[in-house]
């Protein structure tokens, strides 16, 4: 009995695909041989998972304050699965402000589930059928997969970003509508469904913003040919480029199919709160907003966590003075130190203005530039105790590039980085006549 099966075949579809996601997987494995150094010196450094640590000592100081915790009874009972009404809106008046939107955000168009993960699979089972998809510039943070349409069962259409510029094109990995187009074509081609495009803005794992004039296009572009918009604006508020400014699409003006226009946002980024798991979506769809009513039961967040929220972001004063000034601070000067010690080692790096992340290319250190030589490279770099992420793991169609997360203490980023410099250390050993053109490294 015990080793009969019993679970369905779409359970063990469900199965297969979660133990084929690199990012869990390597998550897990991340967290189980954590560096420590007392307790685990030779543990492994985690910069492949996007959080900000570098925002505890405040957060932590914020949430031990009498006021986070303050209970009464509505807490203690059931209550509206999509957000209790004190929570959605504080967070119509917090949105409408921090995202400077062109309309005040409605309460009754904001959703409250356990994380944008939830928010992107129920949007998969409302939206989608069975084998749609949804376009998807790559490369991008890969658990959207998973996310739309691991229960789903719809998918992603990629829409591949370059290093190298079409025609028009002035920054590399620019994203243009006629990118969406030729892949939308092609989908189409293919006698696919398209239901959507997947926008992350900012993105991850390149650290662009969109400007208004994309955002605008694209919505065009989308009306044009019915497609829903998921824009994911999860990093609005950690842009960490001091000349940089982010709009979020609810600060459009002239929005031209808000229907098919849905804005997903967390607090797992801009808070570093992923532990809280508190995600939000905007939209003004009847339809979706009936279906989310009835389904909001299985991804709802606990009232005492969207009453704490609630008081973190009431408080204009912390928010302004202490938290997100210096959280700023912080990403920038842990951002600049990343850039550098990348450039110590002879990478280069697309240059990021918001997100935790650094899109770092290390294809002079891959002899064949294939897939098989990128994870050969991963797993030297995990042998060193260090985990980053592979880009073709993030749908990247060029190998050799790795996304790194930067936000994390200046001590375990330097620490990190030297034994990164032990592996191209020992590359150039094994075959420095092929890469003349690198200066020796040199971390201090």
């Amino acid at each position: 009995m015990e080793n009969e099966e019993c679970l369905t075949s779409v359970s063990r579809e469900i199965i297969q695909d979660y133990n084929e996601c690199f990012l869990l997987k390597w998550l897990a494995k991340a967290t189980a041989y954590q560096y420590d150094k007392e307790k685990n010196p030779g543990g492994i450094i985690n910069l492949g998972t996007a959080e900000n640590p570098l925002m505890e000592d405040v957060i932590l100081e914020r949430l031990s304050r009498p006021d986070i915790h303050a209970m009464d009874r509505d807490l203690i009972y059931y209550f509206k699965t999509t957000g209790m009404p004190r929570f959605t809106n504080a967070l119509a008046t917090f949105l409408t402000e921090r995202l400077r939107a062109a309309e005040p955000v409605d309460p009754n168009d904001i959703v409250v589930l356990n994380g944008v993960a939830s928010v992107l699979e129920l949007l998969g089972f409302g939206l989608a059928e069975p084998g749609e998809v949804f376009l998807s510039p790559s490369p991008y943070y890969s658990m959207i997969r998973t996310d739309i349409g691991c229960k789903s069962r719809s998918k992603c259409f990629d829409v591949p970003l370059t290093e190298e510029m079409d025609e028009g094109e002035t920054t590399p990995f620019q994203l243009t509508v006629a990118r969406l187009d030729r892949a939308y074509q092609k989908a189409i081609s293919q006698g696919l469904t398209v239901k959507g495009i997947i926008l992350i803005n900012p993105n991850n794992p390149l650290g662009d913003i969109y400007t208004p004039e994309l955002l605008q296009d694209i919505l065009t572009f989308a009306k044009k040919h019915n497609l829903h918009v998921l824009m994911d604006e999860i990093y609005a508020l950690s842009v960490h480029d001091k000349d940089a400014s982010f709009q979020s699409v609810l600060a459009l003006p002239n929005v031209p199919d808000p229907g098919r226009t849905h804005v997903l946002w967390g607090f797992s980024k801009d808070f570093c709160l992923s532990g809280f798991r508190c995600a939000v979506l905007i939209t003004k769809n009847k339809q979706l907003k009936t279906f989310l009513s009835l389904t909001s039961l299985y991804g709802a967040v606990p009232a005492p966590v969207q009453n704490m929220l609630k008081v973190l972001i009431e408080d204009k004063e912390w928010l302004d003075n202490v938290f997100f000034p210096t959280n700023k601070q912080r990403m920038a000067k842990a951002y600049i130190l990343c850039k550098d010690l990348l450039e110590k080692l002879g990478v280069r790096c697309h240059p990021s203005k918001a997100g935790f992340f650094v899109w770092a290319d290390f294809r002079p250190y891959l002899k064949t530039k294939t897939i098989e030589e990128e994870l050969e490279l991963f797993n030297e770099f995990i042998t060193m105790g260090v985990y980053i992420v592979p880009g073709t793991e993030m749908f990247a169609i060029e190998p050799g590039w790795f996304r790194i997360i930067f936000t994390l203490p200046e001590e375990l980023i330097v620490k990190a980085f030297k034994r990164l410099e032990l592996v191209i250390k020992e590359i150039r050993q094994v075959s420095e006549e092929n890469e003349p053109d690198i200066e020796p490294c040199k971390i201090s």
